[in-house]
């Protein structure tokens, strides 16, 4: 569940909603157009989104950097027993109407520390991000974003370790989004990075 502008923007909606799958559990069939965009964010990631040429509706997502998964907009399932969505992101950007469903992971609490990431301020996020991850120990997001700051700030042990943490929680997409981020370079030879990736 995205509620980034840009999903706004392509759904007509408050937010987008996509369930992911490793491409081998999902066959593409008939036609499709593709719009690609730039992330706006410092990765700047190209995100290839597919829509049906005949009614317009956004069908798939498949990333550049990431094609061995594929992201399927949940409207084109026209399911109603659909699972609700278990992970909620660009919560700074959720309408404040939008009630999220109990129990879903979210990044409203990264939200704190975005600004700071965005500046390089990498310390005060580690700083800030200890007590925020003990308040919030279950929360992926949070743990990840926290370890590429402490990687950023020369902090090593500390990245690897939450790195190991929200592994932990979420093998899947984190393990593969660690094997390309940046913002772990300076981890990425330490003993025990490529043990987490396995």
């Amino acid at each position: 569940m995205c509620h980034c502008h840009a999903c706004q923007r392509r759904t007509g909606s408050a937010f987008g909603l996509q369930a992911g799958y490793q491409a081998d559990q999902a066959r593409i069939e008939g036609s499709s157009r593709e719009y690609a965009r730039t992330s706006t964010e410092p990765d700047q990631h190209v995100h290839a989104f597919h829509f049906c040429p005949e009614c317009g509706s956004t069908v798939y997502c498949i990333e550049e950097d990431a094609p061995e998964f594929v992201a399927v907009m949940v409207g084109a399932f026209a399911d109603r027993a659909f699972p609700a969505p278990s992970f909620s992101v660009y919560g700074l950007r959720r309408h404040r109407w939008l009630a999220l469903p109990e129990g879903i992971e979210h990044d409203d609490v990264w939200s704190e520390l975005q600004s700071l990431y965005g500046a390089g301020e990498y310390e005060a996020v580690a700083d800030r991000g200890r007590d925020l991850i003990a308040a919030n120990p279950l929360n992926a997001q949070l743990i990840y974003n926290v370890a590429c700051c402490e990687s950023m700030a020369g902090r090593a042990a500390d990245a690897i370790e939450h790195l190991r943490q929200a592994i932990a929680i979420a093998p899947d997409p984190l393990r593969g989004m660690a094997a390309e981020d940046s913002d772990l370079d300076a981890v990425r030879g330490e003993p025990g990075f490529q043990a987490l990736l396995g």
